[in-house]
């Protein structure tokens, strides 16, 4: 009998838990439905009293009607009421898509208005959180618009952009994105070593860089629909103002999403999508080689047709090393192609291989090109290089950097034969895993790139690399308590 009463009670027990759980949740949909109606009530001040009682509740459940009634609002004391609710909950994490884009919004109309008196705490958007699907949406009101972050305009009378100038840039806040590699991390090496404040992101959580970074944290891949609004949120987190992305399959999703970025203050030069396209697809890339006239190695898709041995095989979308297959007798060949996603078939070079490293001003003018030999590789990076000096080197770089529209920084994979022709077998529209060379040889490429993107002029005479500068890389360890 006791045994009966018991279940009993505990039926009771939980009827009890579930009737008071659905009675909270009806009175929070009545109380979040009151709000709506309030937020569009005609006079002022019911508007702003909505507002107060959407800041009782918190962001987390009513950001989405706070940002629907702030893209109608014109009243500017309602604009202010919204004001003062963001800055008040900045202990709130910036859990959605919602709270991230509501914070830009209240920073951007302080921006906008000198005569408002600014909140304590409003320039610190958000702390960190989960941030799910992105909710931004493309609109295109003023008020949703951060104008400190602009494109950048060339001055027509320059190539190289705006009037020379030789001040230094005071320290900008710069999210490095792919700071797993070896690109990421010579980047963000080098931005740091010349006093600016990095935000290293990578999809690893593990990432060497995200230890390295003034601050570090990871971020979804770049498949992931969550990945745009993600870099939104460490971008307004740490107060970001630019962005250099070193991973280039990263390009099309940080182009497609470039709106979104500028909207959230962050300045940037990107590749042109054709640009990133046509490097990543490597038979798009020799037919665009070829069409410029730019010397590569007899290319086949699919097959040996037409292309004298001996043969490399290799994916046509690739990177690094990973599938690159040397056949020497035609009897392998056909099991490299087995091997292969997509082969892609191509008549090895002979001679001496290179890596330049190189960067293009948004204007099509190419700034500099610092080449190197790469004397030892391992997983495609370089572990021994040295500089060198060939004009004819220099040129071939530039020709097909222009073959394929590209701006911004890259490096050109080649190789130089025993009479000195030269033969361009990849380019990357990105920073090299070897770019520290090309740094300790004095081509300050990561600080011009930087001024190109915060609209300054970039300075040639900085991206001159002194030849005869050998690399000998090794593996260094990074501790965490």
């Amino acid at each position: 009998m006791s045994e009966a009463i018991r279940l009993i009670a505990l039926a009771l027990g939980v009827a009890l838990i579930a009737a008071g759980v659905a009675w909270r949740m009806i009175r929070s949909a009545r109380v979040r439905q009151g709000i709506r109606r309030g937020l569009a009530d005609p006079d002022p001040a019911v508007r702003i009293a909505a507002v107060r009682q959407a800041a009782e509740i918190g962001l987390a459940s009513t950001a989405p009607a706070l940002l629907r009634a702030v893209r109608t609002e014109t009243d500017p004391a309602v604009r202010a009421a919204v004001v003062d609710c963001v800055a008040a909950h900045q202990w709130e994490p910036a859990s959605t898509a919602a709270i991230v884009e509501l914070r830009l919004w209240a920073k951007a109309y302080v921006a906008s208005r000198p005569d408002l008196a600014r909140p304590t705490g409003l320039l610190h958007p958000g702390v960190p959180g989960t941030v799910p699907s992105p909710s931004l949406h493309p609109a295109r009101e003023h008020e949703f618009r951060r104008r400190t972050a602009t494109d950048v305009h060339l001055d027509e009378r320059s190539p190289l952009g705006p009037p020379a100038d030789d001040d230094p840039l005071t320290p900008v806040r710069v999210v490095v994105t792919g700071v797993g590699g070896a690109a990421g991390v010579a980047v963000l090496r080098a931005l740091r070593a010349a006093g600016h404040v990095v935000i290293g992101v990578d999809a690893d959580p593990d990432a060497v860089g995200i230890r390295l970074a003034d601050h570090g944290h990871p971020v979804p891949r770049c498949d992931d629909p969550t990945y745009l609004v993600s870099l939104i949120h460490v971008a307004t987190l740490f107060d970001a103002e630019a962005i250099i992305g070193t991973v280039t399959e990263e390009f099309p999703a940080l182009i497609a999403g470039a709106e979104f970025l500028r909207d959230a203050g962050l300045r940037f030069v990107f590749p042109d999508l054709a640009t990133v396209q046509t490097c990543r697809d490597k038979w798009a890339f020799f037919q665009a080689m070829r069409q410029a006239g730019v010397p590569v190695p007899a290319t086949s898709l699919g097959g040996a047709d037409g292309v004298p041995g001996p043969w490399i095989v290799k994916p046509r979308f690739g990177r690094g090393s990973r599938q690159v297959h040397a056949v020497a007798a035609l009897a392998e060949l056909d099991a490299a192609l087995a091997l292969v996603d997509e082969p892609l078939v191509q008549t090895a070079v002979c001679g001496r291989e290179f890596t330049a490293d190189a960067l293009v001003w948004p204007s099509g003018t190419l700034a500099g090109v610092v080449p190197r030999w790469r004397i030892a590789t391992k997983g495609g990076i370089s572990t021994v290089g040295e500089t060198f000096e060939d004009d004819r080197v220099v040129e071939t770089v530039g020709l097909a950097l222009k073959a394929v529209g590209h701006i911004g920084p890259a490096n050109v994979q080649g190789f130089v034969d025993d009479d000195g022709s030269v033969t361009v077998i990849e380019v990357n529209p990105r920073f090299s895993g070897g770019l520290p060379l090309s740094l300790a040889a004095g081509a300050d490429f990561v600080g011009e790139f930087l001024r190109a993107v915060m609209g300054r002029q970039v300075r040639p005479e900085r991206l001159v690399g002194r030849p005869g500068v050998r690399m000998h890389r090794y593996f260094d360890e990074v501790y965490q308590a």
